[in-house]
């Protein structure tokens, strides 16, 4: 007799290992989504810290152009990866990377940010009226000034 395993054996335990690396990779990728939106959480509250203390010295919010911070009036763009300046403070040393879409929108006398979370799960996901567009989709977070209720 020839000690080994049948081929239904062999069978059974290749169907039993699929299933639990299927069941682990989609944990995996639910992981993976909550992660990115947790950061993304994260950057917009770093965000919003150094727009308040830039309200604490000028008394008004920076204003918007085209989604970004214009931090050194009239015209100088505060790019997503680049510091949060008015030129002579430092409000952020390095603004977050948007690998995703950011969306700042402010009239100087408040400011809403935008992004989209990918976790359709996530409790914090809202209907945003009027849509506004995040990396080619609809927004679907924000955070707004403390002014603002």
């Amino acid at each position: 007799m020839k000690k080994g395993f049948t081929l239904i054996e062999l069978l059974i335990s290749m169907a039993i290992l699929g299933i639990l690396a299927t069941i682990g990779f989609g944990n995996f990728q639910s992981a993976r989504l909550k992660a990115a939106d947790a950061k993304k959480k994260s950057d917009l509250t770093t965000i919003a810290k150094s727009l308040e203390a830039y309200v604490n010295d000028h008394r008004s919010y920076p204003t918007s152009s085209n989604g970004h911070i214009v931090c050194n009036p009239p015209n100088t763009i505060c790019d997503w990866g680049e510091p949060f300046t008015d030129g002579t403070t430092t409000y952020a040393a390095t603004l977050p990377e948007a690998t995703t879409a950011y969306i700042y929108v402010s009239d100087g006398t408040s400011y809403t940010l935008y992004t989209r979370l990918e976790n359709a799960q996530d409790p914090a996901i809202m209907t945003i009226e009027p849509a506004v567009t995040c990396a080619g989709a609809d927004c679907n977070y924000k955070i707004t000034s403390s002014n603002i209720q």
